[in-house]
């Protein structure tokens, strides 16, 4: 999973090394046109100082070259060529499921859902299949192969499986590679028995926000009920998701619900971004069907020097390039992992908010201005792996995509 960036900030690490300098290196996420992509420090508190010119050389033939360095009292601010950087991630694809190279493969065992009849499994049950599914997911995407369940305790002891298991309290695990992840409890009243229920009140709001926030009208009164309740499921999975998993979900009473509900701006945010990126390629692939020079160019004939706003490089760098650190996040590190499935809907949440930022204050179909068809072209052409990777984010949170709200 070791993508473009982790990849250069080894070599830049390995670089100040062999400077004699100790240096601890911090990727920035926020304000990076005047902050930097790294930001880099002495680990000992003194002052850093290298060869900036040396270094943004030696970087040229690096996955990210480097185009700027500064100094700020005992700090260096890096920047990455961000042209460059355009084309390197987009051509990565770094977003896809990796194909397994070699005769080693990793291998995880994640406890099957219980079941996929909601009627009959309380929300607390529910919880746990969630997670089950979205540990599942997220492994398999990293290019794990996953095995079926070993319950002898010699073929435990002796297996090269990791096996991952949802558990109710702390314990410590007596079996090598068997990764315990706590999961708390979905506390129900008398008016809240089951999931089934609960993905039906979610529906119901769904509905109404679909109908009066974004406006949804469908004279297709069939299509109408199975898009508002793939949007419950859907909603019903971000709130359980939003809550770490080792906390308790408070669902006794209605203002405590309401919490859960909104605390997580919820899946219409997540689903409504994706179906408005899905309308701006339609209406594209419209255009170039009725005029061929709104065509997409080839990949080498987009100019990626045009995109200078600051949504765009934070678009990329933080999501495109930045996506399997998160993952990473999401599935831990090491033969003992820290699991946590939350980090992967903050990721997505973050990515929709930033998308919808940009979009909502810049134009992207501009055919009717020829001069602008260069810049057009260019942020199609991120977008399209934004929307590649939303793809993605949405199958490992197991949420239906929806094309038109």
């Amino acid at each position: 999973m070791e993508g473009l960036l982790a990849k250069t900030k080894k070599l830049l690490q390995d670089h100040l090394t062999g400077l004699g300098c100790s240096a601890a290196i911090k990727t920035l996420d926020k304000n990076l046109d005047q902050s930097g992509d790294l930001m880099v420090q002495d680990k000992t508190g003194a002052a850093i100082s290298f060869g900036t010119d040396a270094l943004i050389v030696a970087s040229a033939g690096w996955p990210l070259p480097i185009a700027k360095i500064t100094f700020t009292g005992n700090v260096a601010h890096v920047w990455f060529d961000r042209q460059q950087a355009y084309r390197a991630a987009i051509a990565a694809k770094e977003w896809t499921s990796p194909v397994p190279t070699g005769s080693v493969v990793s291998k995880i065992c994640v406890e099957a859902p219980s079941t996929d009849a909601y009627d009959f499994i309380s929300l607390s049950d529910f919880r746990a299949d969630i997670l089950r599914k979205v540990i599942a997911n997220c492994y398999t995407h990293a290019g794990y192969t996953m095995v079926e369940k070993q319950t002898n305790n010699d073929a435990l002891q002796n297996s090269d499986v990791k096996q991952v298991k949802l558990v109710l309290g702390k314990s410590k695990p007596s079996v090598a590679g068997l990764v315990e992840i706590r999961c708390g409890p979905v506390l129900t009243g008398e008016n809240l028995t089951n999931a089934a229920q609960y993905i039906s009140q979610r529906s119901n709001d769904m509905q109404l926000i679909a109908q009066h926030r974004y406006g949804l009208r469908m004279h297709d009164s069939v299509k109408q009920q199975k898009l508002v309740a793939s949007l419950g499921r859907s909603a019903a999975i971000v709130d359980i998701l939003h809550t770490r998993q080792t906390h308790v979900i408070d669902m006794r009473n209605r203002l405590e619900m309401m919490h859960t509900q909104s605390s997580s701006k919820g899946a219409p945010f997540i689903l409504y971004n994706y179906a408005r990126l899905a309308s701006i390629f339609k209406k594209h692939d419209k255009l170039a069907e009725e005029d061929p020079q709104f065509a997409a160019p080839l990949e080498d004939e987009v100019d990626f020097s045009l995109l200078t706003e600051a949504d765009e490089w934070q678009l990329l760098y933080v999501y495109v390039i930045g996506f399997p650190g998160a993952l990473e996040r999401t599935i831990g590190y090491g033969s003992s992992p820290r699991i946590v499935p939350y980090h992967l809907l903050e990721f997505t949440l973050r990515l929709i908010q930033c998308l919808s930022k940009y979009y909502c204050r810049v134009r992207i179909l501009t055919a009717n201005r020829p001069k602008l068809q260069p810049v057009m072209f260019a942020r199609l052409r991120l977008l399209g792996v934004v929307y590649d990777i939303l793809k993605v984010l949405l199958k490992l949170l197991d949420l239906e995509p929806v094309e038109e709200m």
